[in-house]
């Protein structure tokens, strides 16, 4: 295996544990189920997809930028103001972590990570300003979430209170506007929810580690499952619960175990 595999794998894992970085406000904040770096990173990178008025080659930047800005995060954690560190600090230390992180790359794609990341710090690109309001625009979003599901409004009140006015450009700001209205009237938005059948015979068949807790040959639990989604599929009664049929397949599945 060559040097350049080895270092970009190791980039690799790096970058999955940015999956499992929490954001440390809203550990904080005492927010269930919360979300990662990598989770945040990912959405911003979707926003900038969605940019309207700005063009393809502008949008492709703000992907990459969106990509990148937290990067160092799976190295030094989520520095933020609670843990008393400076800005200088932190920027120290983030800096510090990508070098490290795009030494692992050959040198044309480091020098470019690298590059972007400094570009994002330093704030003196129209892409760079867009993307930090998409970093404020996606946590006021995320925080707005967070109320709906754990059914608690304005328990995020700070977030609103401390960021909203720090959006500058007009794009995000229109978005911002839109939320700031549909947060204050109380409409409600029906939320993705964990109910599709595979995520559910996900959470049974896995522990919180990821464990796999019953030891059947794989075509067996897929087979099972396959049948159990015919089944509900044939249905016609569409508010019939399916909780008896999953039951039901989770019960087999135990009993061969």
């Amino acid at each position: 295996m060559s040097c350049d595999v080895d270092g970009l794998l190791e980039f690799l894992l790096y970058v999955g544990q940015a999956k499992r970085t929490f954001r440390t406000g809203w550990v904080l904040h005492g927010v269930e189920k919360v979300e990662s770096v990598a989770d945040h990173m990912y959405r911003m990178a979707v926003m900038s997809l969605l940019l309207p008025t700005v063009s393809e080659e502008s949008k492709v930047r703000c992907m990459k930028l969106a990509l990148v800005h937290d990067l160092a995060e799976s190295v030094v954690g989520d520095l933020t103001e609670f843990d008393g560190i400076p800005k200088s600090e932190k920027h120290r230390r983030e800096s510090e972590a990508m070098l490290y992180l795009t030494s692992l790359l050959p040198a044309d794609v480091g020098r470019e990570i690298f590059s972007l990341f400094n570009e994002y710090a330093d704030q003196k690109t129209n892409e760079a300003n867009l993307v930090k309001d998409l970093d404020i625009f996606d946590m006021l979003l995320q925080a707005y979430e967070y109320e709906k599901l754990q059914c608690e409004d304005a328990f995020l009140e700070d977030f609103f209170d401390s960021s909203v006015n720090k959006i500058k450009t007009d794009i995000v700001r229109k978005w911002l506007k839109q939320l700031v209205e549909c947060r204050s009237s109380g409409k409600l938005f029906q939320l993705p929810s964990d109910s599709n059948l595979n995520t559910i015979l996900k959470h049974i068949l896995y522990d919180d580690q990821g464990t796999f807790l019953y030891k059947l040959p794989s075509s067996n639990i897929r087979e099972k499952t396959n049948r159990f989604i015919s089944n509900q599929n044939k249905i016609d009664n569409p508010s019939l619960d399916t909780t008896e049929l999953l039951t039901n397949l989770v019960k087999d599945i135990k009993h061969q175990h």
